[in-house]
């Protein structure tokens, strides 16, 4: 099994190595004994292109850290796409204290559970989402 790992920038982002972020995902699918291979593009947007999304897909208005779209055909390979605003990043990682890369690992964790079927809609599953970011994030 051999997954496809597109990453993608659209803005100026030096901050993530993108071996590290290919070994993160496919750890991840790994990890929740993904059997088949997974075609999977990380897209680092600013905030005007992830508030159009936002808008166009989600009917929200305002920017947001990650938006994702599974876009598996079921008699095709698992396919999703992860949108990732390195400016949203960018206010987390100071809210949060942390290092702008380790807020885009943890983001892009956090739109590949959600590919995975994972949701945060509720506070229990924030957490459980959450936990599974800090181990994905800890391999």
């Amino acid at each position: 099994m051999k997954n496809e790992i597109e990453i993608t920038t659209t803005v100026e982002n030096e901050q993530v190595d993108e071996a590290r972020l290919t070994d993160l995902i496919n750890w991840i699918l790994a990890d929740e004994k993904c059997s088949e291979s997974w075609h999977i593009s990380i897209i680092f947007v600013d905030d005007g292109f992830i508030v159009e999304l936002n808008k166009k897909f989600l009917q929200k208005s305002g920017p947001t850290d990650i938006i994702s779209f599974n876009l598996t055909d079921s008699s095709e390979q698992p396919e999703g796409e992860v949108y990732i605003s390195v400016d949203t990043a960018k206010k987390s990682a100071q809210e949060y204290n942390v290092e702008l890369n380790n807020e885009l690992y943890r983001l892009t964790a956090h739109g590949v559970y959600h590919l995975l079927g994972y949701d945060d809609a509720t506070q229990s599953q924030r957490d459980a989402m959450t936990q599974l970011e800090n181990k994905a994030l800890e391999y």
